[in-house]
């Protein structure tokens, strides 16, 4: 099972093919930059987008809720 850890050692297209793996959850605004929350394995990955380079230019990785609060509007729990 794939974990922080071994998620943050990954090269950027590596990263890039866990998240695409995960479970899409929300997305975001900030500073004109789009922000995607996905759920991966145990722990969740934003991955920021500049829409006007067309262009991921990082992922973070995190287990803290702390960090999903600004998403807690869209998220639908069942």
């Amino acid at each position: 099972m794939l974990t922080l850890y071994d998620f943050n050692a990954f090269s950027e297209d590596e990263k890039a093919n866990a998240v695409w793996s995960g479970s899409f959850l929300a997305d975001r605004e900030e500073k004109g930059l789009m922000v995607q929350l996905y759920s991966v394995h145990s722990f969740y990955v934003e991955a920021f987008y500049d829409p006007a380079a067309n262009k991921i230019l990082r992922f973070r990785a995190f287990t803290s809720r702390d960090l999903l609060v600004p998403y807690l509007s869209q998220i639908k729990f069942n």
